[in-house]
């Protein structure tokens, strides 16, 4: 399958890949009949070789597809999760909309995401506050918050924590 580098995403235009990819696994997003897919989707299916991504006519690996575009600080570790989720059968969308990394789902987009997933650096700095602020957010919207905790191996602990009435 191919897609296209523009500016910070992915972009399929082909029908069957679009299809191949949105329907079977729910990657990207459709907008005007075209699969747009952020960096760490594009970066996962280039390391599976399942997309060659395109700039000018020519094929970038996916270490130089990310260098070329704007990702976030804690690319490595996200992506470490997100990995980890899909390899595990989830499937993982954006978060942004409820203030944490990834929305995952475990069987479908068509039913509610089960849990808000936030990734940390193992022996990195967690603030309390945001914690508390992503648990009750989880809670309002009926989501189980899980904290994945990367460290330098990029191994993976998940946390989950829960609300408790005394």
């Amino acid at each position: 399958m191919k897609g296209e580098l523009q500016g910070d995403r992915v972009v399929v235009s082909d029908n069957p890949s679009i299809s191949n990819l949105y329907g079977k696994r729910s990657y990207g997003s459709i907008q005007d009949k075209k699969l747009y897919l952020n960096m760490i989707e594009a970066y996962y299916l280039c390391e599976k070789e399942k997309l060659e991504v395109y700039l000018d006519d020519r094929v970038l690996s996916a270490i130089e597809m990310v260098s070329m575009t704007n990702v976030e600080k804690d690319f490595r570790e996200k992506y470490s999760v997100y990995k980890d989720l899909r390899d595990r059968g989830y499937i993982v969308k954006t978060g942004f909309k409820y203030g944490c990394h990834f929305r995952v789902y475990r069987n479908t987009v068509e039913e509610h995401a089960e849990y808000l997933v936030h990734s940390y650096v193992e022996h990195g700095s967690m603030e309390v506050d945001e914690i508390i602020k992503q648990a009750r957010l989880a809670h309002s919207v009926k989501k189980k918050l899980v904290i994945a905790l990367v460290d330098q191996e990029n191994d993976i602990t998940y946390l989950s924590l829960n609300w408790v009435k005394i």
